[in-house]
């Protein structure tokens, strides 16, 4: 059987959209969620485990 191969993290995508987002709501959040989940990043979207890592990765690259 064959392994499945890990999605890579949307760094560049999460880097872009911090550079319009210098700060976010509740609703930006959702629609960052979703727009990563169409650009099949279900790794991260799909799981509470996946959107913390995406949290923590916006919290400590905003400016």
């Amino acid at each position: 059987m064959a392994k499945k191969k890990k999605e890579r993290f949307p760094k560049k995508e999460l880097n872009t959209w911090l550079r319009s987002h210098s700060n976010w709501n509740h609703q930006d959040w959702a629609n960052l969620i979703e727009d990563l989940s169409s650009q099949g990043f279900h790794e991260w979207t799909d799981t509470e485990l996946g959107r913390n890592e995406i949290g923590f990765y916006l919290e400590t690259k905003h400016r």
